[in-house]
């Protein structure tokens, strides 16, 4: 009877084990989907940001320089931008490509949340299943 109970007590530590591991992960998996949802927020002020540019005025305007600092500058083209596409090379746009450009980027947050909120529903159920054999062994 006693190697029947510490047999029991093993496996209740292991599944606990389980357990606990599946929680970290579903953490860090609810952060990451977490962040998926900010970076799709931030692309969709990105847009908003860019279709009211266009409507600026050519003109004096302030060009942020870094967060919080301003420069005065003049505005020549409002319809055309210049693009960093990575390896320090820089592409010209116009405004409306620019904004394809960011609805491309939102696609491909939104697959990734897909995919994300899939695994988290998966450690959510691997979770529910040991909670479950836990309970069948007490």
């Amino acid at each position: 009877m006693v190697k029947n109970e510490d047999l029991k007590q093993e496996q209740l530590k292991e599944k606990f084990m389980q357990f606990q591991t599946l929680q970290q992960y579903i953490e860090q998996v609810e952060e990451h989907l977490a962040l998926l949802n900010k970076q799709y927020a931030d692309l969709e002020n990105s847009k908003e940001a860019l279709q009211e540019f266009s409507k600026t005025e050519k003109g004096l305007i302030l060009a942020p320089i870094i967060n919080g600092i301003f420069v005065k500058a003049e505005l020549k083209d409002n319809q055309n931008l210049l693009i960093n596409v990575g390896a320090d090379t820089v592409v010209e746009k116009t405004v409306s490509q620019a904004v394809e450009l960011l609805k491309e980027r939102q696609k491909e947050t939104l697959e990734k949340a897909g995919e994300t909120q899939k695994l988290l529903q998966e450690f959510q159920q691997q979770a529910a299943q040991i909670y479950q054999e836990v309970e069948a062994l007490e």
